[in-house]
């Protein structure tokens, strides 16, 4: 096995698209966006006979915490192999070293598992008190190849009683890949922001993020309007098979504006020909309704789909 820098972008996406359900937080364009944020970016591919077999995007930077390496949904195997992943550990573990910083966190995109479980522990990893939303924990996937009636008969009773009631009042929904765009998220964001008391990513950081995206075709907004006024929005991220729900933000009231907005997504979604719908992060199972996450998790399960937790 050898562990060398990919340079080009061909090889490396060429690898993650072929996977199935690819994670954007290891695509090429996602180290372009970092960079971007002042991160530095390692690309490292794993070799097997000349074969390429894995590849491992590693960000390294500072923050609060401390100076950091981080691998977010990553690394990637064309097949799950301990052995592969004790080795691609222990590189990244001399990496950091080398680097000089102060922790290394990896969060990849691999089903929990007891093997990987001991594998991490046995390599002296300790699992986060509190995983993020954007690598790690659990998230819900929606299976795009099943028929849109059957889509629909999947929605919670009451879920689907607000999209149909959404219709009927005439909400419409509408879609645009222009940064231009982005004010009127960030007006919503802030509303959403005040009412549920989270902290939000700066402005800063969603432009260069939508910038960075949208110039390969990887990123998209949504809005929900009523009568004019927009009252919900969104941003989702495509990637290989995928749309991920990545950002959301409404003004509550009587109309189910976000609803409309969520349920639009997923049948464009299937429409653009994606096989899959990822919700981005819900709260774990058996979740008390003080967890942080407990009232968008909520809203998003009445959609459907099945749980993935990640280690």
């Amino acid at each position: 096995m050898e562990i060398k820098e990919i340079l080009t972008a061909e090889p490396w996406e060429d690898f993650l698209l072929d996977r199935e359900h690819p994670p954007f937080l290891q695509s090429w364009a996602w180290g372009e966006f970092q960079e971007k944020l002042g991160l530095s970016h390692h690309r490292f591919g794993i070799y097997h006979k000349n074969s390429l077999v894995g590849v491992g995007l590693a960000l390294a930077g500072q923050r609060r915490l401390g100076s950091f390496v981080y691998v977010p949904h990553g690394p990637v195997f064309e097949k799950f192999d301990k052995g592969l992943a004790r080795a691609t550990l222990r590189y990244l573990k001399n990496f950091a070293k080398k680097e000089g910083v102060d922790y290394l966190r990896v969060e990849p995109a691999w089903e929990t598992s007891n093997e990987a479980k001991e594998l991490f522990e046995s390599e002296g990893f300790k699992k986060a008190g509190t995983p993020t939303i954007q690598a790690g924990g659990r998230t819900l996937l929606l299976d795009l190849n099943l028929e849109e009636k059957d889509l629909l008969m999947g929605l919670r009773k009451t879920t689907r009683y607000l999209v149909k009631k959404a219709e009927e009042a005439g909400v419409e929904v509408h879609r645009s890949s222009s940064p231009s765009m982005l004010g009127k998220f960030y007006r919503l964001m802030e509303v959403t922001k005040k009412r549920q008391g989270f902290v939000a990513h700066p402005t800063k950081y969603l432009q260069a993020q939508f910038e960075a995206l949208a110039a390969r075709r990887m990123t998209e907004l949504s809005f929900a309007s009523y009568k004019g006024d927009v009252l919900a929005a969104a941003i989702s991220i495509s990637y290989g098979d995928t749309v991920s729900y990545v950002h959301g933000a409404s003004v509550r009231g009587d109309v189910p504006a976000s609803h409309a907005l969520l349920w639009e997504n997923i049948k464009e979604a299937k429409k653009d020909g994606f096989s899959y719908f990822d919700f981005w992060g819900v709260a774990p199972e058996g979740a008390s309704k003080r967890h942080p996450w407990y009232g968008y998790s909520l809203f998003k399960k009445g959609f459907g789909g099945y749980p993935v937790d990640y280690n």
